[in-house]
């Protein structure tokens, strides 16, 4: 009975989910049929779209790393100088203060990575076979990318400094191993709720980008390598999901 009574509970508003992307479905088709009666050139449009990306891609990566690598070097200095004058206190404000700054660090920097990434396939797309000197660009990708991983090193050092039962340095392959086995079980617990939140909200953006896909290729001409790769990065998560909640399973 509890379970029909679950059921029966969430219907109505999976119901209403369903009827709201049919919705949404309908109004984007609407949209790309009156887009196609008034002739717009959705070539031209692509090809527009692209010449500015091109434009754009050389100076991507020295933009980006200046704005948050330079917010890294701000924060971690902040965090620097109040582990300084810590009295090493363990719940006090400045603790939190200073984990806080470090873990805005490690988000700067990894998305920092993820524009380096970006960028640089933007410039094998529309670079690579105009000018031997956009080569350059890849040394400032490289550059970026040793930036990157100095921030995350002085990060997890300062961490380290603050609790020193952590074990790991970010040049170890078995860095997040090592470092999930030096924390605590509130860590731990705090680690489990971030990675379900991340799962739940990747699959939701997956799901999105398999939508906007479908909807690209009714207005342009794409193949179906897009979404094979997104299905792939899909399922692949999805498995390993799966799979390790069964490991894991075993082991209770």
């Amino acid at each position: 009975m509890n379970e029909k009574s679950e059921n029966r509970k969430a219907l109505p508003k999976f119901t209403l989910s369903l009827l709201g992307s049919l919705l949404v479905g309908g109004v984007i088709g609407f949209a790309i049929g009156l887009s196609r009666a008034m002739g717009l050139d959705t070539a031209a449009l692509a090809e527009g779209l692209g010449a500015i990306l091109a434009a754009v891609t050389p100076w991507g990566i020295p933009a980006t790393s200046a704005l948050t690598l330079g917010g890294c070097f701000f924060l971690y200095r902040s965090a620097a100088r109040k582990f300084a004058a810590w009295d090493g206190g363990d719940e006090d404000e400045t603790s939190e203060s200073i984990d806080a700054a470090l873990s805005w660090v490690l988000l700067l920097s990894a998305v920092q990575l993820l524009f380096n990434l970006f960028f640089l396939s933007a410039f094998c797309v529309y670079w690579m076979d105009r000018d031997i000197r956009a080569l350059s660009l890849v040394g400032v990708f490289l550059l970026s990318c040793g930036l990157v991983v100095f921030a995350q090193q002085k990060t997890i050092d300062l961490e380290r400094k603050m609790n020193p039962e952590k074990r790991g340095s970010v040049y170890d392959s078995k860095f997040q191993k090592k470092w999930l086995d030096s924390c605590d079980e509130s860590e731990r617990r705090q680690i489990g709720e971030a990675s379900r939140r991340a799962y739940m909200v990747t699959s939701r953006v997956c799901l999105g980008l398999w939508l906007v896909l479908v909807v690209l290729s009714l207005v342009v001409e794409i193949s179906l390598l897009p979404v094979f790769v997104l299905l792939l990065v899909w399922g692949t998560m999805q498995v390993t999901y799966t799979l390790e909640c069964i490991r894991l399973g075993k082991g209770n």
